[in-house]
């Protein structure tokens, strides 16, 4: 008869010639293809090697020997082919054998057409079912395997059925050693504070049939004795009809999170303490500059009526005292001089410090410096000093915060130049820096005694000297004011220098008033 396309094709392993040719002429009148028959298991491999058949007709007794169970491991292990077994009667344990190969079906002899029909139709969906399935599970073990986290998976009971790699190294559990024991016993969770052990989240998943979340303040004791903590959640395992058929936990190991979270805690306690600390700071910082500031205000008067009375003694009087008595004179009038040097200064820096506002108007840089350069050295007795001054440009500023920044650095420039034969002070814009369009670079550069560079940024703080009072006058406050009034205008300030080479500062200025200059109302004020 001509067979269907589709037909389901056979290979039939019989010794007992009769009944091989009349299963096949069975097999045939109903429509299936027969690929071949063999009567021993050496053919029965190389027939199906060389067929590959749908599904075999296989008797598990092969001239007496247990032939077929071989044969049909062959087929099953390395061909994929379903094999049926065909048999009569066959001791315990020989069954139980050929139930290993994981057979697609028995047939009883004698079988009828039905029975026949049955098994074989049966038997090739039931192997492609099988591989399905068997994909399915390969790609999920594959998967799980390879997931970082924790995963474990129980049955309705709660009783561990599968381990990954990650929940094994996690719990100190191999598979072999947590199937079939209780969740409970493999992932021992307490809580950290109380140490009191906590409800299994698998139970709590099955019973309640939601997903479970533990607390985070929980901790994994391993087999091994180590603590863990832990995150997890647990989900119920269902089926299309909403029938649970388990439990699967994801544990995930939070033992570096909360060693964060405790040094997160203990930085933000520090940053608490620092900022109380800082604020006790501030206010003591306050009274102290306001105190200071007070005294300053108040010894201008008496230093100056001390000035302007050893003035007067000096100029009506002086001819009466002797060399002792005119040297302490002009010890007195010195010293008055420099105490008002100091109190000025001292009330300009705090001024600045408080953030006092900008005048800003247009002005020539040029004018400016000429004007503080011959104010400088106009005083009688004065050492002549080599002054040039390139071409300067005009900008927006507070005209006369820009005054005493020359004041403070010619003043300087003169002062160290004093002890030279020819002193020298030149001033104009450099040409390195930012663009001339938004910024100017201004430079003032002297021939005088200098200083080590390695120290030039103290150099703006206050109250800093390179030299003693006894060699060269001053406070120490000059410069840190002229730092902060460059800086109020958005501007730098720099210094270069090597000791007996002079020194050159560079004040980088805006071009233009910047957006966060903090600019005054009105009219500039000086201090009182």
């Amino acid at each position: 008869m001509a067979y269907h396309q589709n037909a389901i094709r056979v290979l039939v392993v019989e010794d007992e010639i009769v009944v091989s040719e009349d299963l096949q002429q069975r097999l045939r009148l109903q429509g299936y293809e027969v690929t071949g028959a063999a009567d021993t298991a050496a053919d029965a491999i190389r027939l199906a090697t060389l067929t590959l058949p749908d599904v075999a007709l296989m008797d598990i007794m092969l001239h007496g020997k247990a032939e077929g169970i071989e044969a049909a491991e062959y087929l099953r292990g390395q061909l994929d082919i379903p094999v049926i077994f065909l048999t009569a009667h066959s001791d315990a344990a020989t069954l139980q054998r050929a139930r290993l190969t994981d057979p697609a079906g028995y047939i009883v002899k004698p079988f009828d057409d039905a029975q026949l029909r049955v098994a074989i139709d049966m038997a090739p969906a039931r192997h492609e079912m099988e591989r399905k399935a068997l994909r399915v599970a390969r790609w999920l073990s594959a998967t799980l395997t390879s997931i970082g986290d924790a995963v474990i998976a129980t049955n309705t009971r709660a009783k561990i059925i599968l381990l990954n790699p990650a929940a094994e190294k996690l719990t100190g559990w191999s598979q072999e050693q947590a199937v079939g024991q209780p969740f409970a016993d493999v992932v021992r969770l307490v809580n950290h504070t109380t140490r009191l052990p906590l409800e299994d989240p698998a139970t709590c998943a099955l019973q309640q049939g939601l997903t479970i979340r533990i607390d985070p303040n929980t901790l994994l004791l391993t087999r091994t004795g180590e603590e863990r903590f832990v995150d997890d959640s647990a989900s119920p395992i269902t089926d299309e009809t909403g029938k649970i058929l388990g439990a699967v936990v994801v544990i995930v190991d939070a033992t570096d999170r909360h060693a964060v979270q405790g040094r997160v805690q203990g930085l933000a306690r520090q940053v608490e303490t620092l900022l109380a600390e800082k604020q006790r700071n501030a206010t003591a910082t306050a009274e102290l500059e306001a105190f200071a500031a007070a005294v300053s205000h108040d010894l201008r008067g008496p230093l100056n009526a001390i000035a302007g009375f050893t003035y007067l003694l000096s100029k009506q009087h002086r001819k009466h005292l002797d060399s002792s008595g005119q040297i302490f004179l002009d010890h007195v009038q010195r010293n008055a001089r420099e105490m008002i040097s100091m109190t000025e200064d001292y009330l300009r820096f705090l001024g600045l410090s408080h953030g006092q506002g900008l005048a800003v108007t247009s002005v020539d840089l040029g004018t400016l410096v000429r004007d503080v350069f011959r104010s400088l050295t106009g005083v009688p007795g004065t050492k002549t000093v080599q002054f040039t001054c390139a071409p300067l440009p005009t900008i927006m500023a507070d005209e006369a915060m820009l005054r005493q920044v020359f004041v403070n650095v010619l003043g300087n420039a003169i002062k160290y130049t004093s002890r030279q034969d020819q002193p020298v002070v030149s001033v104009g814009v450099s040409t390195a820096g930012p663009a001339a369009e938004a910024m100017h670079t201004l430079f003032v550069r002297d021939n005088g005694i200098g200083f080590d560079a390695a120290g030039a940024e103290k150099l703006f703080e206050p109250f800093q000297r390179f030299h003693s009072t006894a060699e060269f006058s001053g406070t120490g406050v000059g410069l840190s004011i002229v730092k902060r009034i460059v800086e109020h205008h958005g501007g730098t300030l720099r210094a270069q220098s090597q000791p007996g080479a002079g020194a050159t500062f560079f004040l980088t200025l805006p071009a233009r008033a910047v957006a966060n200059m903090p600019v005054g109302a009105g009219k500039h004020r000086t201090m009182p």
